[in-house]
């Protein structure tokens, strides 16, 4: 029990009693069995005690290369060669999760374990394992477009040294960085080191270390720092563990720990010149390790947690909390009762290269949907090409056809902000009209090209060739053409409103169509009879600036 809870511990305590929209529990199959009925449950027991966000155990690496994925493999994609699936039978259908999940408003984020005393992050070839790993989260689709995993965010677990030495900072952000790049927008979490021997020992007296002594520490032990990783993750989740036990007996000691890992983080993010990331520290609700977790353990580490400027707490982990009621009890007395995040969702629609994007099945339990504000990252490369904005469709112009995967956030009347992402094909842009032409009457051929509205008033360049469309060639980073540059390309291009091209340069119309004609007198190439000729497009917006390429298409030259 608590010794020494002093007038001060207890006034802190009032003061950080107002409620967090920002809770969390960790859900750990690999400790539990095979947790597929308990779905409902998990789900049930959210819902009653206000949590917001579930982090899901879902794989864990156990050596160089190799991992165990606990959760059903829904996406059939997983190679044997990573490990085993599900071991022992123990583990969750992820995909069943997330949907029940979803349907109450609640939040599901999938944690991978990244190294281990056997594997530590200067082992290349396992952070280009991990990536994999990563991509076979994110990656995977239903036909409809939507994620097979339509998760709320990734986030990475001993993501550090452990137990190694010659311990390289960068190594660790440098694997994050990359994880980012592989993910988008979707949020990133990090569970970031926060052991009390950094912050408050060898006294274990309150009297903390310097943030730059903490940081220094946490740096040189295990890689983690703290400000080089703020740009690339979204949440800093300290693992501020105490109960009863060896180090801390007062709930004055308990409080401070957990309220100090929240500000030496909040110190770190704005170190960063990223004050607004959140920080929210993971506390302990579990017994073991001569430590004993209990209604005041949790008061005060959630206290500390929120009194630190942290946007919430995350409890670790469910599994306890199901055997211990009171805990739940105390848990909800500091959660905004409800699930309280909005519940992104959009269709997309793609007949030519414009894209429409609809978010009106984005629902929030707290307000009216219409309410909500959104944004778009349409290449999900975390830069996003509309401002925040109530509900509305937006357009988008591809650069070029196939396949695409689009971010969407919505944003409450709180500010909290969820985001999801769908997988969309966009159109062709060119048809030919007929795809063929007699060398020996002649003719002519339409080349019509529709971008849709998006590319309204932009300027085109109807090319062709006729030696192929591979290897083809970059026209700008980012703008792929399947077309090989030849003599007829340069001889098109030299006169694309003259001759037998007519009108292959010009502007699209409101509706961003053009149509180029290509025209053959009769007889004089019938020395090219059998031979395809490749049709394309390159475009820009009237400031000059590459807007879009269009697919390739073959006309065949008859006799």
């Amino acid at each position: 029990m608590f010794h020494g809870l002093t007038a001060l511990a207890f006034t802190g305590c009032l003061l950080a009693q107002s409620p967090s929209f920002d809770v969390a529990v960790g859900v750990f199959p690999f400790l539990v069995g095979n947790m597929d009925p308990r779905i409902p449950e998990i789900v049930g027991n959210c819902q009653t005690y206000g949590i917001d966000t579930l982090y899901v155990s879902s794989f864990r690496a156990t050596g160089p290369s190799t991992g165990d994925l606990w959760i059903t493999d829904s996406a059939v994609d997983w190679n044997p060669a990573w490990g085993p699936v599900r071991p022992g039978g123990a583990g969750i259908n992820l995909q069943n999760l997330i949907a029940a999940c979803h349907a109450a408003n609640v939040r599901v984020v999938a944690v991978l374990k990244c190294f281990a005393d056997t594997v530590q992050p200067d082992n290349a070839a396992h952070c280009q394992y991990l990536l994999d790993v990563v991509d076979y989260f994110v990656d995977a689709w239903l036909p409809n477009g939507q994620p097979v995993y339509d998760l709320d965010g990734i986030a990475l677990d001993y993501v550090r040294y452990v137990g190694g030495t010659s311990v390289v900072a960068a190594n660790v952000t440098n694997f994050v960085a990359a994880v980012r790049q592989h993910i988008g927008s979707l949020s990133l979490h990090a569970y970031l080191i926060a052991n009390r021997y950094s912050f408050d020992g060898p006294t274990y007296d309150g009297v903390f270390n310097s943030y730059a002594a903490t940081m220094n520490s946490l740096v040189t032990q295990f890689g983690q720092n703290w400000e080089h990783l703020a740009p690339y993750v979204d949440v800093f989740m300290p693992m501020a563990y105490t109960a009863n036990g060896s180090i801390y007996n007062s709930y004055a000691l308990h409080q401070a720990y957990v309220r100090k890992t929240a500000e030496y983080a909040r110190t770190a993010c704005t170190n960063a010149g990223l004050p607004g990331r959140r920080v929210c520290p993971t506390i302990r609700t579990y017994t073991g390790g001569g430590e004993t977790t209990t209604d005041l353990t949790i008061e005060a580490s959630i206290t500390g947690a929120l009194l630190g400027s942290g946007n919430g707490y995350q409890a670790f982990r469910y599994q306890f909390l199901v055997n211990n009621p009171t805990w739940w009890t105390k848990m909800a007395q500091f959660a905004v009762p409800g699930c309280n995040w909005p519940r992104p969702a959009f269709t997309t629609s793609s007949p030519t290269l414009t894209s429409s994007f609809d978010p009106s099945q984005t629902t929030d339990l707290d307000q009216p949907a219409a309410t909500l504000d959104v944004r778009f990252d349409f290449e999900n490369d975390r830069m996003f090409d509309t401002p925040w904005q109530p509900s509305a469709t937006a357009a988008d112009l591809a650069r070029h056809p196939g396949q695409w995967v689009a971010a969407m956030q919505a944003r409450d009347n709180t500010g909290h902000v969820s985001t999801t992402r769908r997988r969309f094909v966009a159109g062709s842009a060119v048809t030919l009209s007929p795809p063929y032409l007699s060398t020996t009457t002649g003719g002519s051929v339409q080349v019509q090209l529709d971008v849709g509205a998006a590319g309204a008033g932009n300027w085109y360049l109807a090319i062709a060739s006729i030696t192929g469309t591979t290897p083809g060639f970059e026209w700008y980073p980012g703008f792929p053409v399947a077309l090989n540059i030849d003599a007829v390309t340069q001889l098109l291009a030299s006169a694309p409103s003259g001759g037998i091209l007519n009108n292959g340069f010009g502007q699209f119309d409101p509706l961003g169509r053009a149509t180029a004609v290509f025209t053959l007198p009769p007889v004089i190439l019938q020395w090219l009879a059998g031979l395809p000729v490749y049709w394309s497009f390159l475009s820009v917006t009237p400031g000059g600036l590459p807007a879009c390429v269009g697919d390739t298409r073959t006309m065949l030259l008859t006799l």
